[in-house]
């Protein structure tokens, strides 16, 4: 695809050329119908003068009537007369006597494309015969013949000084309307950065004023478009911030309301199964399979707990809830290494950056586990100007999917989005990357 300018510059120089095979073809015309108009010319002239000066000869020899013999018609004055180049034949149509040319000018001798051309257009003229008109003779015609080399030559010579001048005034306006549209398409640049800035989710740029009319409807249109998806990301920000944060309340709440009712209860029917295997009735053995059971319940509500609102989170702080946290991964799925570094004071973290922070972690563990077959996963947490979270993998790269496909890698981009930072989960050598960049 060829951009804008070379294509504009290109139709201008082709516009030009035409041109200028339009004005040599109307130079040719002309150059015919001017040789066309000198033989018709020069044969009713040279006409005219023969038959006002005829001389006599016969009487003197014994003739009886006098003999028109046209002697002195080649003294007149062939600039008066002839025009360059015609010649002019005097007697008979079939069989003239004498012969006499115009003047003209020599010339550089065309190229033999040119003279072929001028053979297929017809550009030299037919022969012109006007007879003689006097009493004493008859069947005596002056025929006027343009010369071929003449005539070809003279059109070459007009031909080529316009191709020349003509061809130099296209390439020549067509450098300099190239010159002047790249000033003038000059805004174009401005504004297609100013749309790739948009397609990146860069909202905060803005265009500058342009001088032409219409460049700067669309610069102050482009800018109208980017502050309303600027504040469209600032609204979704907001809502976004605000679901995570009723979501954990409702988390907080849940597992408060489960640790309050649910585990006071599993821990009273365990109690009780307890007291019934240890009386040494026959329902012992019933006892002891609901003690076993409850306490299947009471690990499966300690899990879920931990899910809904990390307890090491709260009490202990973000590096002991991570550190926690990857141990459960190392105890859960033992074929797999697990590499925690953490960098940075990761414990001065806002709690509820920290509670996003340990979730992302969270996702981002699962994902790697859950969608390929690592055999070393490595997390890495630096704290500085900005937080950055990386979580590289070894389970092969995954491209039978969009990158991005799946809601635990949509809620780490909403929540990173929300957060006003960046994530990426890219392939790299034997595996995958995420990273999350969040500011503080």
């Amino acid at each position: 695809m060829r951009g804008l300018l070379p294509q504009l510059v290109m139709r201008v120089l082709v516009a030009g050329l035409l041109t200028v095979i339009v004005a040599a073809g109307w130079v040719l015309w002309d150059t015919a119908n001017a040789a066309r108009r000198d033989a018709q010319t020069t044969a009713a002239l040279v006409s005219d003068a023969v038959a006002a000066r005829p001389s006599f000869e016969g009487l003197a020899f014994g003739g009886v009537a006098p003999t028109p013999v046209f002697r002195d018609w080649q003294q007149f004055p062939a600039w008066s007369l002839i025009a360059p180049g015609i010649c002019v034949e005097l007697g008979p149509r079939d069989q003239p006597v004498q012969r006499r040319c115009g003047p003209y000018l020599a010339a550089a001798t065309p190229p033999d494309w040119f003279v072929w051309l001028a053979k297929r257009l017809g550009l030299v003229p037919e022969p012109v015969a006007v007879p003689v008109r006097t009493r004493y003779v008859s069947d005596v015609y002056v025929t006027a013949i343009a010369d071929p080399g003449v005539i070809v030559t003279r059109a070459w010579s007009r031909t080529g000084d316009l191709m020349r001048v003509a061809v130099g005034m296209a390439i020549g306006g067509a450098l300099l309307t190239g010159l002047l549209m790249i000033r003038l398409l000059a805004p174009f640049g401005i504004l297609l950065r100013g749309i790739e800035r948009l397609q990146r989710g860069d909202f905060a740029s803005r265009l500058p004023r342009l001088r032409v009319a219409e460049f700067d409807r669309l610069s102050t249109a482009v800018n109208d478009t980017a502050a309303t998806l600027q504040e469209a990301q600032a609204m979704r920000a907001e809502l976004t911030r605000r679901l995570f944060t009723v979501q954990e309340s409702e988390r907080r709440a849940l597992a408060r309301e489960l640790h309050d009712e649910f585990g006071q209860c599993l821990t009273a029917t365990r109690a009780m199964a307890a007291a019934i295997a240890q009386s040494g009735e026959t329902t012992a053995r019933d006892g002891a399979r609901i003690a076993e059971i409850t306490g299947q319940m009471m690990d499966s509500l300690r899990a879920e707990l931990a899910r809904l609102r990390p307890p090491d989170l709260d009490d202990l702080g973000l590096r002991p809830a991570l550190e926690r946290m990857v141990a459960d991964w190392r105890a859960r799925v033992p074929a797999v290494r697990f590499e925690l570094e953490l960098a940075g004071p990761v414990d001065a973290v806002p709690d509820e950056l920290a509670l996003s922070l340990y979730r992302i972690a969270q996702e981002c563990l699962t994902n790697a586990i859950r969608h390929g077959a690592p055999t070393n996963v490595a997390l890495r947490i630096e704290v500085g100007e900005e937080i950055t979270l990386a979580a590289t993998d070894n389970g092969s790269p995954r491209h039978d999917g969009a990158i991005g496909d799946g809601y635990g890698l949509l809620g780490i981009r909403e929540r990173v989005d929300a957060l006003g930072g960046s994530f990426a989960l890219t392939p790299v050598e034997g595996g995958m990357r995420a990273l999350a960049r969040l500011p503080l």
